[in-house]
């Protein structure tokens, strides 16, 4: 028997997710159409879930607050999630990401041995460069979630579990908090309008980063479960790099309004990295194909926005 997510086979057997009630996670739950026997965590038990799904409280790090049988696969996104808030409470991101991560390895070994674990660590992991990015490329996080990350990284290589490693570029969609950046930018301009400004404030517009549409990412962990080699580590991202510069005015093009941006000294941060581009040859490989364009896909967060603003 076996189980279809997003055009990828899968084994057939349980699915756990933790982080299921953040933005990723509840994506994650409908498009691979998780259902009865599947398993969904989260600090509480309080979040939305596809019918069927188990939903539980698993703080982290520490246990499941309920007994869980044996699962197929894990895919673990729990963690806090923001560079920007890691410089100024690094001690507690270091518990919930890296020890977070150590619990859940910890269950699988006593709990669920046979489990396969998809880990979503980060591109901040990488030292910064004006070259293409690879899985090969230097390694030096710069910030308190980056280090974080790559320590459970680090954990995993020599837990004997199955695991693979997703390190995930930026990504975006309905659902992302509205302090990351590209809904920020919707939610301002949004505001701007409404208010008849003529402005918005903005932080550095020159660093280039490398985005993916959230159901691209969805799609790309389909394909590491599906296909991608245990113990390996994968970059998800497009290859495509913009400024953060380019994706405003992509966003500022959509309702077609004449603001301009203004950049404020407190929204910048040094911690910014210039440049970072992904290679995805390694997940190309695995069947994994970009189905989102930016421009596709900022119309659709910019729609999410205009609808609740």
């Amino acid at each position: 028997m076996s189980r279809q997510m997003c055009g990828f086979t899968l084994d057939d057997g349980p699915v756990l997710v933790t982080g299921a009630g953040g933005f990723v996670g509840r994506r994650l739950m409908d498009l691979f159409q998780l259902g009865q026997g599947d398993i969904a965590a989260d600090c509480t038990s309080c979040f939305s879930a596809p019918p069927g799904v188990r939903r539980i409280a698993w703080p982290l790090p520490g246990y499941p607050s309920a007994s869980l049988g044996q699962v197929r696969y894990v895919i673990h996104l729990a963690g806090l999630s923001s560079v920007a808030n890691s410089i100024s409470s690094a001690e507690k991101v270091m518990q919930v990401n890296t020890e977070g991560t150590r619990s859940v390895v910890q269950w699988i070994q006593e709990r669920s041995p046979q489990a396969l674990l998809l880990f979503a660590s980060s591109s901040e992991v990488y030292q910064p460069s004006v070259n293409m990015l690879d899985e090969n490329s230097l390694i030096a996080p710069r910030s308190p979630y980056g280090e974080s990350k790559l320590k459970a990284e680090e954990l995993l290589a020599g837990s004997g579990i199955q695991y693979v490693v997703s390190r995930s570029f930026p990504h975006y969609g309905p659902g992302q908090s509205g302090n990351f950046v590209l809904p920020s930018f919707c939610r301002r301009v949004i505001r701007s309008i409404s208010n008849g400004e003529g402005t918005i404030s903005t932080g550095n517009l020159t660093a280039v980063r490398d985005y993916l549409y959230i159901d691209d990412v969805v799609s790309a962990y389909a394909a590491l479960l599906a296909n991608g080699q245990a113990g390996s580590v994968y970059n998800v991202c497009s290859g495509i790099g913009r400024s953060i510069g380019e994706l405003l005015s992509m966003i500022l093009k959509i309702p077609g309004a004449g603001l301009r941006s203004v950049t404020e000294p407190h929204l910048l941060r040094e911690e910014d990295q210039l440049i970072q581009i992904g290679n995805p040859e390694k997940l190309r490989d695995l069947g994994w194909a970009l189905k989102f364009s930016l421009e596709e896909g900022l119309k659709v967060l910019y729609q999410w926005w205009e609808d609740r603003l």
